[in-house]
């Protein structure tokens, strides 16, 4: 089943402490399908060149002064995707939490970043929403019982 790994190392950089040991242990123990998801202070290019060149692809969203999210992945695609995983997640909360992911990021609304959201169902109240705010989507159902839905705007 798809994962998102997630490991924050924002307090080891305030603290001066060097987080690439750890980012690289976490990262040899990802299965083909995960998503590693790292909280940096900065936008982590050297890192991002390091794992480029292992294969990773990388999709890198800020949320604050000194919050940048950067998820490392090995799926090829067109345009970068961001992944939000909502499984178990009580309704409406997996609806609210993409609407909200949209809005806040004018990268989605540009059409230059997807989201692709993780779900254990088909989101059926979501799919008009996206269409009234003029997005599109691809619905993938997984063997696992995973909904992957791609949310983009056309470029």
């Amino acid at each position: 089943m798809r994962r998102i790994v997630d490991l924050d190392v924002r307090d080891m950089l305030r603290a001066k402490q060097e987080p690439f040991e750890r980012i690289m242990e976490t990262v040899s123990c990802l299965e083909p399908e995960d998503v590693f998801q790292l909280h940096a202070t900065f936008r982590p290019d050297p890192l991002i060149r390091v794992l480029g060149r292992q294969g990773y692809r990388s999709t890198v969203v800020q949320e604050g002064e000194e919050h940048f999210i950067v998820q490392f992945y090995r799926e090829e695609t067109e345009r970068p995707f961001f992944r939000l995983d909502n499984r178990g997640l009580e309704p409406p909360e997996p609806m609210m939490r993409t609407l909200n992911f949209l809005e806040q990021h004018p990268e989605c609304q540009a059409g230059e970043l997807g989201l692709e959201i993780w779900n254990e169902r088909v989101p059926a109240f979501l799919l008009p929403e996206l269409e009234e705010r003029g997005y599109r989507y691809d619905i993938e159902q997984e063997e696992s019982g995973t909904v992957r839905v791609k949310i983009y705007r056309a470029q």
